[in-house]
């Protein structure tokens, strides 16, 4: 019987008390996602008021999968993850902007009301999406 070098190496693992994983590709053009905080994430979207600061859709009771974070300046351009710097907004929007500069993708009133919304402060929504999230309160709007 021929032992192939896979065979070998989850042999030797195994006799290592280790559980061998099959290798998986993954494609380095895959939407990873923006890596934040649930609470965070919950806060951003309750400052904004569940709305896509782009279209001014409501997305109260969208799926969950079409609310989304998008980033002001693009992460590609050094921005961050910072309250400053995240905006909520629907699927559509989102993947419609892509890394495009705010400036080529928003009008001008888009782009102030964005600034005047990423500008409020984000202490009182991540407080409530503390509580929210631990289950000792419901939002008072009903948002979630």
């Amino acid at each position: 019987m021929e032992t192939t070098t896979a065979t070998r190496k989850a042999d030797t693992m195994a006799a290592n008390g280790k559980k061998h994983r099959a290798a998986t590709h993954t494609s380095r053009n895959r939407y990873k996602g923006v890596c934040v905080r649930s609470d965070l994430r919950l806060a951003v979207y309750l400052r904004d008021r569940f709305t896509c600061l782009y279209c001014l859709a409501d997305l109260h009771g969208a799926d969950p999968r079409d609310i989304t974070l998008d980033h002001v300046t693009p992460a590609s351009d050094g921005g961050g993850n910072g309250p400053d710097n995240l905006i909520c907004a629907c699927r559509s929007c989102n993947c419609s902007r892509q890394d495009k500069p705010l400036s080529r993708f928003a009008g001008p009133e888009t782009r102030a009301h964005i600034k005047r919304n990423t500008r409020r402060s984000i202490r009182r929504y991540r407080k409530l999406a503390k509580a929210i999230l631990a289950g000792e309160t419901e939002d008072p709007r009903g948002n979630l």
